[in-house]
């Protein structure tokens, strides 16, 4: 959960710092976008090729040399010369995280036992709250005294720091040294090709969307339209993750209660998209509520759908990685264009237009729980 925290400092800070690299090489929203894209197929691309290597290897090993890669990457980014080697290395750094994400989903959930599985999973998603509150809020403050270079190094520093302690904490499992064990193309084609995978992944790209939206934009649109201090852009901007902080471990307990993933996802879907228009108001107060209620309800979407994806390969647990993996990179390598989409309206029809755009998008995305069985 700490090597959690980290990676999604590393994960947000640089959405959070962009109004100073923008002003330091002529840049604007659209070079974001960009940015953000590069980093988005980098973490969504390499999900399922990580979920392989995961399932042959085991997950603590692949989870500590994903936590390094991301790292590593992301501190040279605060040595970069220009936005095209911080492009290239945002790409490294979504390559790290994607080893890293899956997992990190099946420790946490075998160190907690069978029965607190969504519990496990949702306190690893409020360890990624944790994370953005500091990426998006922290790293401003840091930005305005250190820099945004000093940050980057930083959080780069910390990350590597973590993969060391992850290699020296993490227990050795049996499967790791099953040297018997042999990848089998039939399993892997036959996780790929589950229509309840598929359509979970496209669920959660919903979510991504909405989440990606507020999260890549949030404090820029803040300070670049509304005109807010940076600081206080950054905490309006990290409210959805405090308030992530603390629903999904609920929304995990309630999945371990209940069950249904299909009406718990699709209610989330459908408010946190609703809400998401307030954005739209360019009313400050409108927005934080839209803000709070967004966050809450896209917690569950991404809590909800890890634990399902887990629960559905359960017969296969050495591909169960594979899963958790598949589902996410279906989300983050579908999602990489809204960023690019989303600078692009904005720089030709507004903000309004985007935000509005943006909620409906993420009410079609979520439509496809409705198949799930």
């Amino acid at each position: 959960m700490l090597a959690r925290i980290v990676y999604t400092i590393n994960w947000f800070n640089i959405a959070s710092i962009f109004y100073l690299i923008a002003s330091d090489f002529g840049e604007n929203i659209a070079m974001l976008g960009i940015i953000s894209a590069s980093f988005l197929i980098g973490v969504g691309l390499f999900q399922v090729p990580a979920g392989v290597i995961a399932a042959k290897h085991g997950a603590r090993k692949i989870a500590i040399y994903g936590i390094m890669i991301a790292s590593s990457a992301a501190f040279v980014t605060g040595l970069a010369s220009d936005t095209t080697q911080i492009t290239i290395l945002r790409f490294l750094v979504g390559i790290g995280m994607a080893c890293f994400f899956g997992p990190s989903v099946i420790l946490v959930s075998r160190y907690l036992g069978k029965e607190s599985e969504g519990l496990g999973i949702g306190l690893l998603n409020s360890a990624h709250a944790l994370g953005g509150i500091l990426g998006l809020f922290g790293w401003v403050i840091l930005a305005g005294t250190l820099g945004w270079r000093a940050t980057l190094i930083l959080s780069g520093g910390l990350g590597i720091a973590t993969a060391i302690m992850l290699g020296i904490a993490l227990i050795k499992d049996e499967d790791e040294i099953q040297k018997k064990f042999r990848i089998k193309i039939s399993h892997v084609l036959e996780t790929l090709f589950n229509k309840s995978l598929i359509i979970l992944g496209f669920t959660l790209l919903g979510f991504q969307a909405g989440s990606s939206m507020i999260l890549t934009f949030g404090v820029f649109y803040f300070v670049d339209h509304l005109k807010i201090n940076p600081l206080e852009a950054g905490l309006i901007g990290s409210l959805s993750l405090i308030v992530a902080l603390l629903s999904s471990p609920l929304f995990g307990r309630i999945y371990d209660k209940i069950g249904n993933a299909k009406k718990l996802l699709f209610i989330s879907g459908i408010l946190s998209a609703v809400s998401m228009i307030g954005f739209a108001t360019d009313s400050l107060y409108v927005i934080i509520i839209s803000v709070i209620i967004t966050g809450f309800f896209l917690s569950a979407g991404f809590v909800i759908v890890y634990a399902k994806a887990k629960e559905i390969n359960k017969s296969q647990p050495h591909y169960q990685t594979l899963a958790v993996s598949y589902v996410n990179g279906i989300s983050l390598f579908g999602v990489f264009w809204i960023p690019v989409l989303f600078s692009i309206i904005v720089n030709r029809l507004g903000y309004e237009i985007a935000w509005l755009l943006g909620g409906l998008a993420v009410i079609l995305l979520v439509l496809p729980v409705l198949k799930l069985k």
